[in-house]
């Protein structure tokens, strides 16, 4: 299982520009769905970090055998990174530049209780507003983390589905317009010389 998806905030009006397959509501004003492309970690961080500036604020998980790397973000704020499912005595090999992207330091406790502060602070923006001390217990949690952290901020976990014609013309679209864009910032790069 190598998953990535996004859930963000579904406001009227707002129009998000991120490569998902289609999304479906998972809250309260929030939509998930599931990314197109495999993307590495840095480009996920990105992708949540324009999707918090479009729509006020975004999470993106990672997850796959052995561990799940998330990141939460809102707009004018930083990004908060995340592990769940991992032991801090035995954080796998696979999960090294995850951790690090976390900051994990030498004090796995002292992350862990960081990070449970600034997601709990995050949680304003989600459908339920969770205290650090329940953002910490699920931080703990190796099996089930990802619904568990889901069902703490008043979520479903995004479900995976066959893409429909629409689905499949809105990915033409988005690629399409990927490649325009990229065009563009040629043209633009060879009048600026």
């Amino acid at each position: 299982m190598d998953r990535r998806w996004l859930a963000f905030r579904d406001q009227a009006g707002a129009s998000l520009s991120t490569p998902l397959r289609s999304s479906l509501p998972i809250g309260l004003n929030w939509r998930g769905g599931f990314l197109i492309n495999g993307h590495e970690i840095i480009a996920l961080d990105e992708i949540v970090r324009s999707a918090a500036d479009q729509v006020g604020a975004a999470v993106a998980m990672w997850e796959q055998p052995t561990f799940t790397y998330g990141v939460a973000a809102e707009r004018e704020h930083g990004a908060i990174p995340f592990l769940l499912g991992v032991s801090p005595t035995a954080i796998p090999e696979e999960a090294t530049d995850a951790a690090a992207r976390c900051g994990i330091g030498p004090s796995y406790a002292a992350w862990r209780q960081h990070t449970a502060q600034a997601l709990a602070g995050w949680s304003v923006q989600t459908p339920r507003t969770a205290d650090a001390l329940e953002v910490d217990a699920v931080l703990q949690l190796a099996d089930d983390a990802v619904a568990a952290w889901c069902r703490l901020f008043g979520m479903a976990v995004p479900i995976e589905r066959e893409p429909s014609r629409e689905d499949e013309a809105a990915m033409a679209r988005a690629a399409l317009a990927e490649a325009a864009e990229r065009k563009r910032k040629r043209r633009s790069a060879e009048i600026a010389w």
